[in-house]
């Protein structure tokens, strides 16, 4: 289930004009059966810092990330879907075919569709895809103050990636 996606960088020449600073082909990676995903994009600071020659592409995970761009492709019932919290804000992107959010209240948004969007507030929820198709996801993380509920900070919730598995930061 490896994809690929072609990456183009900008940044300025010495006379402040925009030149393309890298033009390459990054290729997914196996995050869990039926998950494959790849970083396009992080950022260690916020604001971003456009003026330094900064080559940020492929540093894996969130901490330390600022902001985070991922791709991620999943195929309907490859596997269990994972409940799973960051302290991030998080767009979802659905590019192509169709899923499910899961929240761990119980709640189910069904039908996601290519175009919906979902705005992830460090709530602890799962994806699942549906239907025949591979869905195809762009998540944006950015990295947040920690929800707190009745003055109880909730936290990261990565439990349940297993030893030996890199956590998928909120998507």
């Amino acid at each position: 289930m490896a994809f690929e996606f072609r990456r183009v960088v900008t940044g300025h020449d010495e006379q402040g004009l925009a030149v393309v600073k890298a033009d390459e082909v990054v290729a997914s990676e196996p995050r869990r059966p039926g998950y494959d995903a790849a970083v396009a994009w992080c950022t260690d600071s916020l604001p971003v810092n456009n003026n330094e020659d900064v080559y940020s592409a492929g540093r894996p995970g969130l901490k330390g990330s600022r902001v985070l761009l991922r791709v991620g492709e999943m195929r309907p019932g490859a596997s269990a879907p994972v409940m799973h919290r960051t302290e991030t804000l998080d767009y979802a992107i659905i590019v192509s075919g169709e899923m499910e959010m899961l929240l761990d209240s119980g709640e189910v948004v069904r039908h996601l569709k290519a175009g919906d969007i979902v705005v992830q507030r460090g709530t602890n929820h799962a994806w699942r895809a549906v239907g025949d198709e591979v869905v195809k996801v762009l998540f944006v993380l950015i990295d947040a103050e920690p929800a707190h509920v009745a003055g109880k900070r909730l936290g990261d919730f990565l439990d349940n990636f297993g030893p030996g598995v890199t956590p998928m930061p909120s998507a």
